[in-house]
Parts: C-alpha cells; sequence; structure tokens
C-alpha cells in the first residue's frame, strides 16, 4: 500500500508539468506533417470506414445492434478501444524509451505512463466528439443515464494508469513482455466488443461470461449503456467488483515492482 500512495503522490505532485510534457509530445509527434493534430481525428476516423465496411455492411448488413444504428454502436466502441490500445502500447514502453534520458536528471520516472495517458486523450476527446455528432443526427434519445460516462471515463483512466505501470516496469524488466503486450491487444479487439456484439455470438456460454469479464469489455460496454439508455452502473454490482478487483490488483503490484526496480532500471535495460 506504501508503494501505492508513493506512485500516486507523484502523480499529483507532477500534474502540471505531466500536462505540459503530453502537449509538448503531441506538437513533436506531428509537426513535420502538414495537416498536424488533425490526424489524430483522420486516422481513427479512416479507420472506423473501413470497419464499418467490413462489418456494418458485412457482417451485420446494416441491421441494428441492440436496438442502436449499428454505425453510432460501433464508432463509440472503437473510440474507447482507440484510447485504450494506443494507450496500453504506449505506456509499456513510456519509461523504457526515456530511461537513459530521464535517469541523467532528478525526474519522477513513474510520471512517463501518465504523460502517454494523457497525450492520447486529445484523439480520445476528438473522436468522441464525432460519435455524439453521429448520434444526434440519428436522432437517438437523450437521456440522464449519459452523466454516468464519467464513470466510466474515471473507470478507464484508473485501469489505464493500474495497467501502465505495471506493463511500464514489465517492458524494462523483460523485454519479451512488449511484444507479447502488442499480439494480445490485436486479439482484444475482437474480444473486447469493439466491433461485434459479444453477447449474441454463438460462443460457448462459459466463454462469453469469461469474455465480459474483461476490463476493456466493461469500460465499452459502461460507454454504451450510458449513452444508448441501458442499465445504471451499480445495478450489475458483480461486474463493477471483479472489474476493481482486476484494475487494484494491477495497481498494487505494478506499484510494487516500479519501486522496488526503478533505482536499477538503467542497469537492467
Amino acid at each position: 500500500m506504501k508503494d501505492v500512495f508513493i506512485v500516486l503522490r507523484e502523480q499529483f505532485t507532477n500534474l502540471g508539468m505531466i500536462v505540459r510534457v503530453s502537449r509538448y509530445d503531441d506538437k513533436a509527434t506531428y509537426q513535420s506533417h502538414y495537416l498536424g493534430l488533425i490526424w489524430q481525428i483522420l486516422n481513427p476516423i479512416i479507420q472506423v470506414g473501413v470497419y464499418y465496411l467490413i462489418f456494418g455492411m458485412g457482417l451485420y448488413g446494416g441491421r441494428e445492434v441492440e436496438g442502436v444504428p449499428f454505425i453510432a454502436w460501433m464508432m463509440l466502441g472503437l473510440t474507447c478501444w482507440f484510447y485504450m490500445s494506443a494507450t496500453m502500447l504506449g505506456t509499456s514502453q513510456s519509461i523504457y524509451r526515456q530511461l537513459y534520458l530521464v535517469s541523467k536528471m532528478n525526474f519522477p520516472v513513474s510520471t512517463l505512463p501518465s504523460v502517454n495517458i494523457v497525450s492520447n486523450l486529445t484523439s480520445f476527446w476528438a473522436m468522441l466528439a464525432v460519435t455524439m455528432l453521429t448520434i444526434f443526427s440519428l436522432g437517438l434519445p437523450v437521456s440522464v443515464r449519459w452523466f454516468q460516462v464519467i464513470y466510466f471515463f474515471f473507470c478507464m483512466i484508473v485501469f489505464m494508469f493500474a495497467l501502465g505501470i505495471f506493463s511500464a516496469t514489465m517492458t524494462v524488466l523483460i523485454r519479451d513482455y512488449h511484444m507479447v503486450l502488442q499480439s494480445v491487444i490485436r486479439l482484444l479487439l475482437y474480444l473486447s466488443g469493439a466491433v461485434w456484439n459479444i453477447r449474441t455470438t454463438a460462443l460457448p456460454p462459459k466463454v462469453n461470461a469469461i469474455l465480459q469479464l474483461d476490463p476493456v469489455f466493461y469500460v465499452i460496454d459502461g460507454f454504451r449503456k450510458s449513452l444508448f439508455n441501458g442499465s445504471w452502473f451499480w445495478q450489475h454490482p458483480v461486474d463493477m467488483a471483479i472489474f476493481w478487483l482486476i484494475t487494484l490488483l494491477l495497481l498494487f503490484i505494478g506499484c510494487h515492482l516500479h519501486i522496488k526496480f526503478r533505482a536499477r532500471f538503467v542497469d537492467l535495460a
């Protein structure tokens, strides 16, 4: 528990620096492109179009999913997925890539995953805005449940940080970890329910139930329940408890490993 407090204190103490560095990273990434930061919106939109042609027009044939037009249902899922997948990959290498630079100065290494988490939010907000415009254009009803998006956004950020501090540390300790994570993320696109409805698959009931325990699925499904007139999050206490159990377990293990080994990161890398 002490390790968790140390790491969290470093995040809040250096929050201003995290935001400034994340903005600098955004500008540095796209400074040589004519369209600049616009690519943060264009890239996801192009991918959404490809997935819609494959799954919307192909697999679903333009049908609705859970009473919602497929394009809106899929766009919301992919908005969350693009953010989480990019953050999972980015945070896993955030310390390893900057290690030799930050080792020469008094820099809180634990903030590097947070920098990536904040940096990717620019693209997330842009895609969410496009998705909301699509929802409004389709005439979908507005509900008071929309407010619980705040809860699921908080869930997403906390899970990204817990997994990020764990992955960033593991990548320094075991270089093969990042390669394994890349493969898992490719698979998660289809197992997280981002582009197809897990609940209506022909998979065995036990397999289907296990897939729904995935924290990524919990977040994506939560955003959909919030904006598409689903249920309240407290109506599913078991799912909520499992999500927070997995998230807190990752946070405890990740912070413990980080504090234990960070003095030796340069030697281990």
